[in-house]
């Protein structure tokens, strides 16, 4: 409770025993009794005018304190709000959990999403207080944000499915998806923090396409394959089992808590591209995922995914082992906007002393899809190499290429 209110009278150090719990009735009735009300007003909060009581750190979550004045409107003793919401802030906490150090709260724009993660947690903590079990606020297994928040996520995809309109086939809808605010806040003694996690609603469109029944056993290996932590150093992932071994089997239970580098990257917005091309060298991955990711999230042309999608049909098409080596040693060591576009203007050199007819790569797509002003190369190349990796698998072919991954250390599939 002191992660929520500072020195109240549930929480303040000098009261002894059921001190805490009389000094705190005490207060309440008066608030419902409306003995000690500073004045009468309209409430910060409800808009409501009745009458006002002041709401500092020991009563409401993150505002001014009463003792220093300065930090309210006309040094007024605290936010003046209506006695039905701070009877509603003490019970705040049975809906929240703990997560980490601090207290985890996830909002969002579809009330319904916002209801089942209040109503989880109420629910959860009812069940320990019946069984006795219960020694604070509920806590969340999890230690960092991103791993809770999609943990929830998977839990909306399944008891919300209808009302998140989640269709089965290739289409999406993300007009419909909600979008998701993790506040992560203590109000502890001298150290009143908070730090807001967002994640839009086209992140949810691209998580909740990819757990669709046809991409699912895909993406979950992906995700699977990137959990890491610095206490099992020496543990691989087994493909064919989906577990993390160490000396022994590590139950999902266990590592599920792990840092995932994915979940990460999907929250705090940055490129999973470098961790898809790296999966797809040695592994089968729908590359529907990656279209779907690069038009949501990428904010990429549909119409550059389709030339990129010829290019690297033109690319596997000469099923030569060692002119298909050749092409995808010269993307994995392409390190400028420079090289990459001589390379396309080789292939559709070769394109014309070979066919003759329509052009590869056209004017309007070389200037307007390929290379416009600002275009992140490097998405060019790996989303192309990507779409090459996914023809080599479907055809089963074999080619004895190098990835070079960021460090420029070669990588051999397993």
């Amino acid at each position: 409770m002191h992660l929520f209110f500072l020195n109240s009278t549930i929480t303040q150090q000098a009261f002894k025993g059921d001190r805490k719990i009389h000094e705190t009735l005490r207060y309440y009735r008066s608030l419902l009794s409306e003995t000690t009300a500073v004045s009468d007003g309209y409430c910060r909060i409800s808009g409501r005018k009745t009458k006002l009581y002041p709401a500092g750190r020991d009563n409401h979550i993150l505002s001014g304190s009463g003792t220093f004045i300065n930090f309210h409107h006309s040094f007024d003793s605290g936010l003046l709000l209506s006695k039905e919401v701070l009877v509603r802030i003490f019970f705040v906490p049975f809906g929240l959990m703990q997560l980490s150090d601090k207290v985890a709260l996830i909002h969002s724009n579809n009330e319904e999403v916002t209801r089942l993660f209040i109503e989880q947690n109420c629910e959860s903590n009812l069940q320990r207080l019946a069984s006795g079990r219960a020694n604070g606020i509920l806590k969340s297994p999890f230690n960092n944000p991103s791993n809770a928040l999609f943990e929830f996520i998977d839990n909306c995809l399944i008891k919300l499915k209808p009302i998140l309109h989640q269709d089965l086939d290739d289409e999406v809808d993300h007009t419909r998806a909600p979008s998701l605010t993790l506040y992560h806040f203590s109000n502890f003694a001298a150290n009143p923090e908070i730090t807001i996690y967002s994640l839009s609603s086209d992140v949810f469109t691209f998580y909740a396409f990819c757990n669709r029944l046809k991409y699912r056993s895909a993406w979950i290996k992906f995700v699977k394959a990137h959990y890491k932590n610095s206490k099992y150093k020496n543990a691989v992932f087994d493909e064919t089992d989906e577990v993390w071994r160490s000396k022994q089997d590590i139950a999902y239970d266990i590592y599920r808590i792990w840092h995932n580098e994915i979940l990460a990257r999907l929250l705090t917005g940055a490129s999973i591209l470098p961790q898809i091309v790296r999966w797809s060298f040695a592994h089968q991955f729908p590359f529907k995922i990656v279209e779907i990711y690069q038009t949501y999230i990428r904010k990429m042309e549909k119409r550059t995914l389709e030339k990129i999608k010829e290019i690297a049909d033109f690319i596997v098409g000469h099923k030569e082992a060692d002119y298909i080596e050749k092409c995808i040693n010269r993307l994995n060591k392409e390190k400028s906007i420079n090289g990459l576009r001589l390379f396309m203007l080789r292939l559709t050199e070769e394109n014309y002393e070979r066919d003759g007819q329509a052009p590869l790569i056209n004017l309007q797509d070389y200037s307007e899809y390929l290379f416009p002003d600002g275009v992140n190369w490097r998405e060019i190349r790996d989303v192309l190499l990507i779409a090459i990796y996914e023809r080599l698998h479907a055809l089963k072919l074999k080619i004895a290429a190098e990835l070079i991954d960021d460090e420029n250390e070669p990588i051999t599939p397993n």
